[in-house]
């Protein structure tokens, strides 16, 4: 969702440099071959859901209209109606 990737689209090593303080390839960042093989198959987990799409003779993928609103609305609910929905619940 990142504003950048708008306009060119993104790539494997885009994500995955974003990713590597994250829990996914945090394991593997010493080893960028394991860490490109992890990001891939998010692809592959994403690309079949109409989410993204490739850019025709290009390693670049960009993110469908449709997949935008997807997106867009699950950060709200997760950002904004989860918390009320467990501020009941107690630990």
């Amino acid at each position: 969702m990142a504003e950048e990737h708008c306009l060119h689209g993104f790539t494997n090593r885009d994500i995955g440099a974003r990713l590597t303080s994250r829990r996914l390839l945090r394991s593997c960042a010493l080893d960028p071959k394991t860490a490109s093989a992890k990001v891939r198959r998010r692809f592959r987990r994403i690309f079949p859901q109409s989410l993204t799409a490739k850019i025709p003779r290009t390693r670049r993928w960009r993110v469908t209209n449709f997949g935008r609103n997807f997106m867009c609305t699950s950060l709200s609910l997760r950002e904004h109606h989860l918390p009320n929905v467990y501020s009941g619940v107690v630990h």
